[in-house]
């Protein structure tokens, strides 16, 4: 039986991360209850990714007033994202096992359950943001070791882990972080047979930033030409000469003048930073009803529908072909 993280190389992980977006949302997707929590998530970081860019720009164009105003707000969203998130994905998880049960919930019912753990909510947020903070200083210290960075990385990873339990542990049972943690063990000697290995996964493990590197690539390419090509015409984003840039280079195929805009790049940036929030949010939604269901099948395999027991235990081996909704569309 699976006892450790077990992280998949880059194939699996893109292998992984595209079935389970075309499946996990067949299954559970179509009660909007459900799905309307990663919709609140991806809202909430598009706006926050569109104020943060638009302090860059202001200060930019020398609107330092706006800036600073727009900064200050992007960084109480950034802190407040964590808490906000903890209770979407608190929501979610709650929504899944009621439909594994062939319940019907409103959007106020899953609004009374989150409120009920709401002390719970904000420690996972709490570590949550800790772990986010830790792993940012360790990249950034240079003093930071080889094996600090692997210590931090082991951190972050054995978190993403209890994480994914803590979530519908809390949820279903109302459990709150030490008693999920001191459950895990039992959870793990709970596993059947036929679901062998799944405990200890690490679901699409980074798949989002193997997904987003070559768009990124692209469109830093793409933003280096229209940069070239939009040169001095926007005086706010004038970089100067591209060649003084790079101590002018002697090439004879180049122009005696190549102005440089950083225009094109901080909207390449700025859109690549939105593709990014909207896979990443999808990605952990995606795995939050994964596991979700992995919880159900392993704690209250008794109160899922019987007819789809089988299927569920397909889908979480990600086996199958073309799994059933276990839900009807409700009014969440």
């Amino acid at each position: 039986m699976q006892q450790t993280l077990r992280k998949p190389g880059f194939g699996e992980r893109l292998k992984q991360l595209a079935y389970l977006l075309k499946h996990t949302f067949t299954i559970v997707g179509r009660d909007p209850g459900i799905v309307r929590p990663w919709v609140r998530m991806t809202i909430y970081g598009l706006v926050l990714t569109c104020l943060f860019f638009g302090a860059i720009t202001a200060f930019i164009v020398d609107a330092n007033a706006t800036g600073m105003l727009l900064l200050f707000a992007s960084i109480v969203l950034f802190v407040y994202r964590y808490f906000y998130d903890t209770r979407q994905e608190l929501r979610q998880a709650w929504l899944v096992s009621e439909a594994l049960q062939g319940e019907k919930r409103s959007a106020d019912e899953a609004k009374s359950r989150v409120k009920e753990l709401a002390w719970t909510a904000r420690k996972i947020a709490l570590i949550d943001l800790l772990v986010a903070w830790l792993m940012s200083m360790a990249r950034r210290s240079n003093k930071a070791g080889m094996l600090v960075r692997l210590f931090m990385r082991g951190i972050e990873e054995v978190w993403d882990l209890v994480n994914n339990y803590l979530l519908p542990s809390a949820a279903v049972d109302g459990y709150g972080i030490r008693d999920s943690v001191s459950r895990m063990g039992t959870l793990r000697d709970n596993v059947p047979e036929t679901l062998a290995g799944v405990f200890g996964i690490d679901i699409a493990a980074r798949a989002v930033g193997s997904i987003m590197a070559p768009v990124y690539a692209l469109l830093f390419v793409g933003s280096i030409l229209l940069g070239l090509w939009v040169g001095d015409a926007v005086p706010a984003f004038y970089a100067g000469d591209a060649r003084e840039m790079f101590n002018n280079v002697e090439a004879g195929f180049l122009p005696d003048e190549m102005h440089f805009s950083w225009l094109p790049l901080l909207i390449a940036i700025w859109l690549g930073k939105l593709g990014s929030v909207v896979l990443d949010r999808l990605t952990n939604s995606v795995k939050v009803i994964y596991f979700s269901i992995f919880y159900m099948r392993i704690t209250h395999a008794g109160d899922i529908i019987p007819e789809i027991r089988d299927e569920l235990d397909s889908y979480l081996r990600m086996e199958a072909e073309e799994p059933e909704p276990v839900a009807e569309p409700s009014s969440a």
